[in-house]
């Protein structure tokens, strides 16, 4: 190729790449308008899958959980009441035994008080003759004055006849006053004779009552928890011996919210007047003992209610008892209730009948997610009667038989088109909870 020809080719070359440059550029811009649009359908409302229940009428049993601690209906602290040497302790005096009613446990010295018995018992041996010597001198001073009396009547009447001199008259008389006056001394030695020896019968029964203290003996059935005292050593009067706690009943003091407790009580009281107190000892009560294998549960009674409210929880303290928690003890199975144990208190109103129940979370700030003839949604107000752990009871606002919403809705429209699904589940969870009975049972 010569050097003339090479500009031409180039030339030729750049005018080829213009065009089809150009060519390119023009098929773009006409490409969008040759384009047919796609063909447009009506639109499409899509369901919002959602699950669903029928609202139920429930004899609802209202009911609440507290914890406490074990603590005995009674103890016993047993104190000296007479100061003395311990000379004997009995086998059974041990922490942790279980001691009868009666049993001996302890004795302290008692050769001074048996010496004190002893002198008061001599005493009143001693008064006593006195009062006998008193008496009979009495006797005899009344029986002198008696004569002395009818003496002076004598001599008046021979005054009057004048046989008898006024001297001797008066001698008369004064012979009687002496004697009323000897009477009268002795009426009254006699009387405090009498009142010193109701001093000495009372030193007498102490003398007794402290010969009784030396011995120390159970007041009921009793668990041995502490022993402060040994054999020989000296017991001072008001000196703590040995403490134990009772076997006949056993206490625990839950703590609960008085809200919680409202609707407990609103079952049991009929009327709009609630008196919590009152109203608390009505309700029933078990005790239950959750431990890694098994549960154990005693039946409770309410005894009383605290007599103040927590200031920082606002809750108040009810307290159960359970009567004879020894009884039913079985070693390795069923443990008695001991002081301290860790332990459940429920309590359980009587049923409400034919109560609106949905569950707890279906309520939005006091609305229901209602599901109208259409499946559609729709927002309904409604009134809370109560709520308990689970379920909410519902006053007004929606009825038993209509359908709801049970889960939750990311975005809540008004008139939104759903899919509802039978919530089997969460339905059950509900009505265990509010009645604690399980349908499938």
């Amino acid at each position: 190729m010569s050097e003339q020809q090479k500009p031409r080719i180039h030339w030729i070359r750049n005018i080829a790449m213009f065009i089809i440059l150009v060519f390119g550029v023009t098929l773009i811009m006409l490409a969008p308008k040759m384009k047919s649009p796609p063909n447009q359908g009506p639109a499409k409302e899509r369901a919002v899958k959602v699950r669903a229940m029928k609202v139920p009428a429930l004899n609802v049993v209202p009911r609440t959980t507290g914890f406490g601690r074990v603590s005995p209906g009674r103890n016993w602290d047993s104190v000296a009441e007479v100061a003395g040497r311990v000379i004997w302790i009995s086998d059974e005096l041990r922490d942790g035994k279980i001691v009868t009613k009666g049993t001996e446990l302890l004795r302290i010295e008692d050769a001074n008080y048996r010496l004190a018995l002893l002198q008061a018992d001599a005493h009143l041996k001693v008064s006593e003759v006195r009062q006998k010597s008193a008496t009979d001198a009495l006797t005899i001073a009344k029986q002198n004055l008696s004569l002395l009396q009818a003496e002076y009547k004598r001599q008046q009447k021979l005054a009057g006849t004048g046989v008898v001199s006024k001297s001797v008259l008066e001698n008369s008389q004064r012979q009687a006053l002496t004697g009323q006056t000897q009477v009268q001394e002795l009426q009254n030695t006699l009387a405090l004779i009498t009142a010193e020896y109701q001093v000495l019968l009372a030193q007498q029964d102490a003398a007794k009552l402290d010969l009784q203290r030396t011995l120390q003996n159970a007041p009921f059935d009793v668990r041995i928890t502490e022993v402060n005292i040994g054999t020989a050593q000296y017991a001072n009067k008001g000196q703590l011996l040995f403490t134990a706690d009772g076997l006949d009943i056993a206490e625990i003091e839950a703590r609960f919210s008085i809200g919680i407790l409202r609707p407990l009580i609103k079952g049991v009281v009929p009327g709009n007047d609630i008196n919590i107190r009152a109203g608390a000892t009505r309700l029933k009560a078990v005790v239950r003992l959750r431990t890694t294998h098994h549960t154990v549960e005693w039946p409770a009674r309410v005894d009383r209610v605290s007599g103040t409210i927590d200031p920082l929880s606002q809750t108040l303290g009810v307290i159960v008892a359970v009567d004879q928690p020894y009884a039913s003890a079985s070693p390795g199975v069923r443990p008695p209730l001991r002081r301290d144990t860790f332990v459940e208190v429920e309590l359980r109103s009587e049923p409400i009948k034919n109560q609106a129940v949905v569950p707890w979370g279906a309520v939005h700030d006091g609305a229901l997610y209602v599901i109208n003839d259409e499946s559609r949604l729709e927002k309904r107000q409604v009134t809370v009667e109560f709520r308990q752990q689970g379920y909410a009871v519902i006053k007004t606002g929606v009825a038993p038989g209509e359908r709801i919403v049970s889960s939750d809705l990311l975005t809540a429209v008004e008139g939104m088109l759903l899919s509802p699904q039978e919530d089997k589940k969460s339905k059950r969870k509900m009505v265990i909870a509010a009645t604690g009975k399980d349908p499938k049972k």
